[in-house]
């Protein structure tokens, strides 16, 4: 189910992350919401996403200069991401496998998975040709 945002501002901003399907800067996203006729602050679009990634719908990552880009998740399932290193595409995955090795840490090894997160990197086929 979507989220509902309680400022069209936040909608406006919520709708580019759902329909870029790649990782975004919030100035990236601040760019496309300006280019789109959005009024709203750069401060907004980094509560905003600071907010979607709190409802598990956006997952962020950090950059090697520091900064954080962001990229929509469906809140309802667990999933990795397949990231196209040509257009960046990403695309959600479930990975059975990783899931298993988590039912094997615990009973195997008594080790409980709180958590996890992991990315597959290569061209999507739009890029392969």
């Amino acid at each position: 189910m979507r989220a509902q945002y309680s400022t069209r501002s936040r909608e406006q901003i919520a709708e580019i992350l759902r329909s870029q399907h790649r990782y975004l800067s919030a100035a990236e996203v601040f760019d496309l919401l300006r280019k789109r006729g959005g009024k709203a602050s750069l401060s907004t679009v980094y509560r905003t996403l600071d907010l979607m990634q709190s409802k598990g719908e956006a997952s962020a990552r950090t950059d090697d200069r520091g900064e954080a880009s962001y990229v929509f998740c469906e809140p309802e399932h667990h999933h990795h991401h397949a990231i196209c290193r040509s257009c960046g595409k990403v695309t959600d995955i479930t990975c059975e496998v990783v899931e298993a090795l988590a039912d094997e840490l615990l009973s195997h090894h008594k080790f409980q998975l709180d958590d996890h997160e992991m990315e597959f990197y290569g061209r999507c086929a739009a890029c392969v040709g």
